[in-house]
This record gives C-alpha cells, sequence and structure tokens, in this order.
C-alpha cells in the first residue's frame, strides 16, 4: 500500500469523524421534517464508508506489506509539515477561547524560527510589527474585533 493512500484514508476518516462529532449537537430530526444535523451525519457516515472501502480496496490490491516500505525515513521527512499542521489547528482550537492574536503570534513566531532561519529576537520582533499592522488594520481601521 502506498503512502498517499494510507495519508487519503486517514484524512477521509479524521474529516469525517470531526463532522460527526460537530454535527451530534444538532437535531436529526425536526417537527417539520429533516433537522439541521441531517445532512452533516449523513455526510460523515458516507464518508467513514468511503474510507473503509478505500482501506479494504487497496489492501486487496497490494501484495506486499501493509505499510510501504521505508515509511519512517518518509515521515522524518514529512515530520516539520505534520508539526507545522498540528499548530495551526492547535492555535485555531486556541481562539476558541477568545483571543485571535496571541495564537496567531505563535505561530508566525514558529513559522518564522523554523523555516525561515531568524533569530529569536528577530522573530519576536518582525512578527509583533507584523501583527500591529493587523491589528491596526482590522481593529482600528475596520472596527472588526481581533483581540
Amino acid at each position: 500500500m502506498r503512502a498517499s493512500e494510507l495519508l487519503l484514508i486517514a484524512g477521509t476518516a479524521v474529516f469525517a469523524a470531526v463532522i460527526g462529532v460537530q454535527s451530534a449537537n444538532f437535531q436529526y430530526f425536526s417537527k417539520q421534517g429533516f433537522g439541521p444535523g441531517f445532512v452533516p451525519m449523513n455526510f460523515a457516515i458516507l464518508a467513514v464508508l468511503l474510507a473503509a472501502y478505500l482501506a479494504v480496496k487497496a489492501r486487496l490490491k497490494t501484495d506486499g506489506p501493509f505499510l510501504p516500505q521505508g515509511i519512517s525515513e518518509r515521515l522524518k521527512a514529512a515530520f516539520p509539515a505534520i508539526a507545522t499542521a498540528a499548530l495551526l489547528f492547535g492555535a485555531t482550537a486556541l481562539m476558541a477561547f477568545g483571543s485571535v492574536l496571541a495564537p496567531l503570534y505563535a505561530v508566525m513566531v514558529a513559522i518564522s524560527l523554523a523555516f525561515l532561519g531568524h533569530t529569536i529576537a528577530r522573530a519576536l520582533v518582525v512578527n509583533a510589527v507584523t501583527l500591529a499592522a493587523i491589528y491596526g488594520i482590522f481593529s482600528l481601521w475596520l472596527n472588526i474585533p481581533v483581540v
């Protein structure tokens, strides 16, 4: 089984799980017919079935091992991108607690350090100036609260 197939199956399953959990709070039916949870819950169920179908189809198609050869080297090479995606997802989740700018600043500094090669002082200053411009545009000029 190729690594791209595993990534597609895992991504589809996680996507379906997130939609299923989020739509569990909505009513499936209402007095007048389908409720607001009908479409997302059915979509999540179908996406899980799709992931299972893709897993079975990919497994039956291959004769070799279930995991591709050299997957540990591929995971090591993909670790910076996976870590950045996890950081972005975590920062987005932290934004639910009220502050948009603090998690955004942390993500900007981490990306600046990891991918642009800035020193810690330069990353802190450059991203503080950038964040001040973002605050000025959205909060002061457009009156959109971002704090």
